[in-house]
Formats: C-alpha cells, structure tokens, sequence
C-alpha cells in the first residue's frame, strides 16, 4: 500500500499517498488530477493528497488515518482539485461529489462541514499541474487555499474562498 503517515511538522510538503497534520502550511506539490484535502481542527490541519491512482484500499486508509488524527472533531472539511480530470481518470475511485461525500462518512463526523472547490479552470492555465497551498486562518476555522505553477518557486495566487461550493 502507497498510504504513508508523515509526522506533524509546522510546514509541510504532502506529495501523492502521503497525510499528515501541519500547523502553519501545507503544499501539495503536482496537482494534475489529484485532490488536495485539508480540515480544521484545533491541533492543527489534518491534510493528504489524494491521487485518481489509490485504490479503495488506500483511500481507506486514508480517511482512517484521518480519522485517528482527529477526523470526526474537524469543524470544516475542504476538497481542491481539478475535478473534471480526477473524475475522468479510468483508476478512479471518486468519479463524483458523491463518490467523495461517501469517504467522508468514514469520519463519522455528522456536524462537519464539507466544501469543494474545482481547480480544473487553474490546472489547465499551465502545461502539466499546479501546487496547491493550505493555510489555516489565524482567527476563524477557516483554511486559505493558494495555487501556482508546479515547482514555481513563489509566485502565489489566490483561490477565492467565497468559490466553494457545500457538498
């Protein structure tokens, strides 16, 4: 199995297969199909990058790690990915909202909230992929995203926030 706990650290740097739980900053470096998922939690982000590639083996054990991590006490849940490509990835597990909303019950977290936000739109702007970027709110359990080119180095934008949709 490719799912691989990393340990908590203030910034980190999830790539495909990996969850773990950052305090300051989360990047998931390589977006081209994947999803980078985060959630607030008064520990810190619980985050993992999630590939169109796991099987549904791995995607439970991600969601378990998650789980173990403080997964059902997160108040707020987000998903960003380029939706249209993981959806239409043969070895996908997730082929809909849907197909994500049903991993998420593995939390058993009824009082959370979810969002999505598709980056199909800023993944495709650039030839093979994005970084994404997680900060949490200082002040709000809210989770700020970023995205720039994949590998750029700064060079930063904004993923507006008031663009996530509820699912």
């Amino acid at each position: 199995m490719r799912v691989t706990l990393v340990a908590p650290a203030a910034n980190q740097l999830l790539s495909e297969y990996c969850v773990g739980q950052a305090s300051k900053i989360c990047v998931y470096p390589g977006i081209a199909q994947c999803f980078a998922i985060a959630g607030w939690s008064q520990a810190g982000m619980l985050c993992a990058h999630v590939s169109p590639g796991a099987t549904s083996e791995e995607i439970d054990a991600t969601f378990q790690y998650l789980r173990n991590m403080g997964g059902g006490q997160v108040q707020r849940w987000y998903v960003v990915g380029p939706c249209t490509d993981h959806f239409a990835a043969t070895t996908s597990q997730w082929r809909s909202v849907q197909d994500i909303k049903k991993s998420f019950k593995q939390l058993k977290n009824k009082n959370g909230e979810h969002w999505i936000l598709d980056v199909t739109a800023e993944r495709q702007a650039f030839s093979w992929g994005i970084d994404i970027q997680a900060t949490p709110c200082n002040w709000a359990p809210v989770i700020y995203f970023d995205y720039r080119k994949w590998g750029s180095k700064g060079g930063w934008s904004d993923l507006k926030v008031h663009k996530f949709e509820r699912f």
